[in-house]
C-alpha cells in the first residue's frame, strides 16, 4: 500500500496544480481560465488524467468547487470548465434546479468533502426553460420540472415586454440561476450557517452553447 501510494503522489505532483487545489478566493479565476482554454482549442486537464484516477482513487476525492447544472447533453462541467477527474462535485438535471436529494449532496460535498464553493450554472437554449415559458401540456413526469422552474421564471412568463422569444428565454435562464442560488442557501441550514460562517461561497454563471463561453453573474 505505501508502494501504491508513494507512487499515485509521484505521479500527482508531476501534473500541474493550477485546476486540482483551487483556493475560495480564486474560484471564480480558475473556472474562467478553464473555460477560456476550452472555448479556446487549448484544453489541457486530460493530460493529466492517469495520474489524477491514480491519485483520487488510492487517496480519495476532496474536490473545491460543486456545479449545479442542467442534464442537458451540451454542458459537461467538467469539459467546459477544462477540470479533471476529482476536480468537481456535480449535480445535474433537466432545468438545473435545487431538490432535496440535490441539497443533501451538496451537503454532504461541503461538510465531509471540503467543497467551498457551489456555481449554478444555467444555459441558453434550455429546452426544460423553454417547456416551462411555453407552459403546454406535457407528457409523462415531465411537467415535474416544470413545475420545479416555474417560480424561478414566473414574472417573466407573466411578463408583457414586447421582445423576441429568445431575449425571453435568456432572461428566464438568467432569472431561474439567480433563484436557485437563493434556494441552495434557503433549503439547507448548514450551507446557510457555512456561508454566514465564510467557508460558502454560491455564485452564478450562465453558458453559451453555440460559443462554449462561460459569463459569470455579479
Amino acid at each position: 500500500m505505501n508502494k501504491i501510494n508513494a507512487l499515485c503522489l509521484s505521479l500527482f505532483l508531476t501534473a500541474s496544480s493550477t485546476w486540482s487545489e483551487i483556493k475560495m478566493e480564486g474560484a471564480q479565476k480558475t473556472l474562467q481560465a478553464g473555460n477560456d482554454r476550452f472555448s479556446n482549442g487549448k484544453s489541457i486537464a486530460h493530460t493529466w488524467q492517469t495520474g489524477t484516477v491514480a491519485k483520487t482513487g488510492a487517496l480519495g476525492q476532496s474536490p473545491s468547487v460543486g456545479i449545479l447544472t442542467c442534464a442537458d447533453s451540451r454542458t459537461p462541467a467538467e469539459l467546459i470548465f477544462d477540470m479533471g477527474v476529482g476536480d468537481l462535485f456535480v449535480c445535474r438535471n433537466a432545468g438545473g434546479f435545487d431538490t432535496p436529494e440535490v441539497n443533501a449532496t451538496f451537503e454532504y460535498g461541503v461538510a465531509a468533502l471540503g467543497v467551498h464553493t457551489i456555481l449554478v450554472l444555467g444555459h441558453t437554449k434550455c429546452g426544460a426553460v423553454t417547456a416551462t415559458l411555453e407552459g403546454k401540456p406535457v407528457p409523462g413526469n415531465i411537467s415535474v420540472l416544470t413545475q420545479a422552474l416555474l417560480p424561478g421564471i414566473k414574472k417573466i412568463v407573466g411578463s408583457t415586454k414586447d421582445i423576441s422569444q429568445a431575449d425571453k428565454l435568456n432572461e428566464a435562464v438568467d432569472a431561474l440561476t439567480r433563484y436557485q442560488m437563493l434556494q441552495l442557501i434557503e433549503n439547507s441550514e448548514l450551507l446557510k450557517k457555512a456561508k454566514t460562517d465564510g467557508k460558502l461561497q454560491i455564485m452564478g454563471a450562465l453558458y453559451d452553447v453555440e460559443t462554449g463561453r462561460v459569463r459569470f453573474l455579479d
